[in-house]
């Protein structure tokens, strides 16, 4: 959009002086009686709020300005064709300042763009350059902060390890320190167990012996006692004749011992086969009283 555009589009309208003028001449004649029955305008109404203006506000009219220009009165001393040309005047005069507005800042935005098309077509290479070594100081210092990070990070995770380590020890420690302490208290537990089954042993004895000792059973236990010292005695001397005949065999032949294995096992061989003989003499007296008639 550009200004000469504007101007012929403003052009179709009223001159702007003479709407100003009936304009300010409305306002001021209104402007008493608004102050008695119309309500008070918003301190916020004034404000300027830029292109556009705001929700249900059309180009910056608010209610409150209608009652100021316009305030109420009976229906005999309001003309409608007043109050629409004054309200008409307001609007254009309003268009009339929003288009300006715009117009300025698009010629603006249109002298910069070309100035800095003409300095960037003619200093390109400078600009690329520099952009260059912009983007090359950046990634210098990107890459810095990565380093830093990761030094800082090596840093914090060997601390932890540190802390990690100290924190294993201090309860491998404290779980040393408890099993010892159960380990003490088990032992006492089976000392005093150990203790409580020698007495219980101990009685038990006690008892056997009260039972076993009476006045009736000591006379015969005594005589048991004597028949087992004879049998003990006899034994003893068997053995000993024994020892003394094997000795005086081992004397005259020292392979006494291997002979006498050896007897021994021809004896049991013997055995065997008088028991063979003896099995297939039945079988045949049987085999033979069958056959009889």
């Amino acid at each position: 959009m550009s200004r000469s555009s504007l101007d012929s589009a403003s052009s179709m309208t009223l001159s702007s002086s003479s709407i100003t003028t009936g304009y300010n001449n409305n306002y001021v004649d209104n402007s008493n009686v608004s102050r008695i029955v119309g309500p008070p305008p918003s301190i916020f109404d004034n404000v300027e709020l830029g292109v556009g203006g705001v929700p249900n506000r059309f180009l910056g009219i608010t209610p409150s300005f209608l009652w100021q220009v316009q305030p109420q009165q009976t229906s005999m001393m309001v003309n409608s064709a007043e109050y629409q040309r004054s309200v008409l005047l307001e609007i254009e005069s309003r268009l009339e300042a929003k288009c300006d507005t715009l117009a300025d800042i698009f010629t603006m935005d249109e002298i910069d763009s070309s100035s800095i098309s003409q300095i960037s077509g003619a200093r390109l290479p400078e600009r690329v350059k520099l952009i260059i070594e912009e983007i090359e100081r950046e990634e210098a210092l990107l890459l810095e902060d990565l380093y830093s990070m990761d030094r800082k990070f090596a840093e914090h995770f060997n601390v932890i390890d540190q802390i990690l380590e100290v924190l294993i020890k201090f309860i491998m420690d404290l779980k040393l320190q408890h099993q010892h302490e159960f380990d003490e208290l088990r032992k006492t537990w089976l000392c005093k167990r150990c203790q409580t089954m020698n007495a219980k042993l101990r009685v038990l004895e006690h008892l056997l012996l009260r039972d076993t000792y009476t006045k009736e059973s000591v006379p015969a236990l005594h005589r048991i006692r004597k028949y087992l010292v004879e049998a003990t005695e006899e034994a003893s001397i068997a053995y000993n004749k024994a020892v003394t005949r094997l000795r005086e065999y081992q004397g005259v032949d020292p392979y006494f011992d291997s002979i006498a294995r050896q007897y021994n096992d021809i004896v049991k061989k013997l055995e065997g086969m008088q028991w063979t003989i003896h099995q297939v003499e039945m079988d045949l007296k049987r085999s033979l009283d069958q056959s009889a008639p």
